[in-house]
């Protein structure tokens, strides 16, 4: 569908209620995969979300079943939820800002959000502990305090590159 992202960020908002902590990629199979990436590339921001979505998307499938959100144990398990997906996504994109020395510049947090659908609280309609809140994850320019936000989730089933928040 053509303007299916266009469609999904006018009808959903992600409102962030809190955040989760950054944790540090130590994969060293992982590591090894990216530096391949990336070396001797000058990458743009754009370049570097869209490569941790890549990554993310080609590491995990998504299950709702409860599993480990550390980026450093979910690739070998290559399930995860909205949890693990936001972190693995999280640690990749600050790894790569890292290595592009870029840290002045911008940062990825993982942030944890309640979605609504113009303006409804859709967790509302849901009993199930899975849906109480959803993760997703803010790139900041730290110079401009541009945001971009991205549901890595999302993106793998959807291919909805950015999302909304307010």
């Amino acid at each position: 569908m053509l303007f299916r992202g266009f469609l999904y960020r006018i009808s959903v908002n992600y409102l962030e209620v809190d955040t989760r902590n950054n944790i540090t990629l130590t994969d060293k199979k992982l590591i090894k995969e990216i530096d391949n990436r990336t070396s001797d590339k000058i990458l743009s921001i754009e370049e570097i979300i869209e490569l941790s979505n890549k990554i993310t998307s080609e590491k995990l499938d998504f299950t709702f079943n409860k599993v480990s959100s550390n980026p450093n144990l979910i690739c070998e398990l290559e399930k995860a939820n909205c949890i693990g997906y936001s972190s693995l996504f999280n640690s990749v994109g600050n790894y790569i800002v890292e290595k592009q020395n870029l840290t002045e510049k911008y940062e990825f947090r993982h942030l944890i959000g309640k979605l609504e659908f113009f303006g409804l609280d859709i967790h509302k309609l849901f009993n199930s502990p899975f849906f109480k809140d959803h993760d997703f994850n803010e790139v900041r320019n730290k110079q401009t305090n541009e945001k971009k936000y991205v549901d890595p989730s999302l993106r793998d089933y959807l291919r909805i590159e950015n999302i909304k928040s307010e």
